[in-house]
């Protein structure tokens, strides 16, 4: 069976996740990962916990593995290595001890940090990987995307995450350029990584924005032939395909996994009490402190949500954070600048709730449903209706 056990390490607790099999030679062949969190003095550790899970889920999308999670209390985060430097020397010796291939810093990293702790990781390890928490995302991202603009999408996120790490950290690339010529006078190597850095991200833009300007023409006819649209959005993993799929009789893959989907897909779905026809667009999961470069990269996928005439808020009710990813996804919806579109809340995994919460929830303003047991749909789809048509409820003569 599988096993987890907490170790006290230097004041530090240590949460070792065994492999998610029981054969020690298939153990053995698992990429070996070290978790890292950051917290405050002040910070409720089990709220660190939630958040470190959260990030295990994610190594979990991306292939699994073994993961030793590390906590460290520091009053902010080191500007060299944002652990402090002891912390960053134990794990030096684990990667030794243990054989790690990848360090995660479950947190958004400045590029100098995780070049240093790179430079430090190397001495025992050359073929270490240090990321961050948005790395980590950009890998799942890579790993799932099928279309060419979700290739696009993720090149241009990772470009404006990972650029600034290509240039300007190691002082040897500060040296100036020895030849005149096929280099401006006095021109340094990072300036030059710099430009070129700059040329590739205007290339993908450039793309995108042709993509950009076709799905817009497509709205537009969409809007002039009077189609009415809803966008579902929510937090990943919060049943939201599920539910496309039940309202549009689709069977677009669903997974139990977090961004098992990055694309916008659309579908149609029947109003049978007033004969209409509208459309649905399910789209990507949004996350807890993902940075507004991987948004931006991604408006071209969310310009369905943008232009949508109702937004359909879908919350898994069974998680205990669910206040905390129902801010998340109004965060993100204000960075988009569409927090004041019409929202349905649907209050979906009824099924794992007990009466009294699912009472509670209905007296609030939203709809409770189960999409596993097909509970509530009915209710939703007249809360659609009403919001889309709300001067023809009425069935026709």
């Amino acid at each position: 069976m599988n096993k987890s056990h907490l170790i006290f390490f230097h004041g530090i607790d240590i949460s070792v996740i065994t492999p998610y099999n029981r054969s020690m030679n298939l153990q053995s062949s698992k990429k070996k990962y070290i978790l890292v969190d950051v917290i405050s003095p002040t910070e409720v550790k089990t709220d660190a916990e939630i958040h470190l899970k959260e990030t295990v889920s994610l190594i979990n999308t991306f292939g699994g593995g073994i993961i030793d999670q590390i906590i460290q209390r520091r009053e902010h985060p080191h500007p060299r290595t944002y652990m402090g430097i002891g912390k960053a020397t134990e794990i030096a010796e684990l990667i030794k001890t243990r054989g790690i291939d990848t360090v995660i810093v479950n947190g958004v990293v400045k590029s100098t940090q995780l070049f240093h702790l790179t430079q430090m990781y190397w001495e025992v390890n050359p073929n270490i990987e240090v990321w961050d928490r948005v790395d980590l995302i950009l890998h799942i991202f890579e790993k799932h995307a099928r279309t060419a603009e979700a290739k696009l999408q993720i090149a241009l996120a990772k470009m404006r995450h990972m650029g600034p790490r290509m240039y300007g950290l190691s002082e040897e690339l500060g040296r100036q350029a020895g030849g005149i010529g096929t280099r401006g006078i006095g021109e340094t190597n990072v300036e030059l990584m710099k430009r070129h850095w700059r040329d590739q991200i205007k290339s993908v833009q450039d793309q995108l924005n042709k993509i950009t300007k076709t799905k817009t023409d497509q709205l537009e006819r969409r809007r002039r032939q009077g189609f009415k649209t809803a966008s579902i959005v929510g937090y990943t993993n919060a049943g939201k395909t599920t539910l496309f799929n039940i309202l549009t009789n689709k069977q677009k893959l669903t997974k139990n996994v977090l961004f098992a989907t990055l694309d916008s897909v659309v579908g149609e779905m029947y109003l049978p009490e007033i004969h209409k026809q509208i459309l649905i667009t399910d789209t990507i999961g949004f996350i807890r402190e993902l940075p507004p470069s991987l948004i931006e990269a991604f408006k071209s996928t969310l310009l369905e949500s943008i232009h949508a005439d109702v937004l359909i808020h879908v919350i898994d009710a069974s998680d205990p954070q669910m206040h905390d990813k129902i801010q998340t996804v109004q965060t993100v919806l204000t960075e988009l600048g569409i927090e004041n579109k019409p929202i349905i809340n649907v209050y979906n995994k009824a099924d794992n709730l007990k009466e009294a919460t699912i009472i509670d929830l209905k007296s609030k303003d939203g709809v409770v449903i189960s999409a596993k047991e097909l509970a509530g749909i009915e209710v939703l789809i007249k809360t659609i209706q009403t919001n889309l048509f709300s001067s023809n409820t009425a069935p026709h003569a």
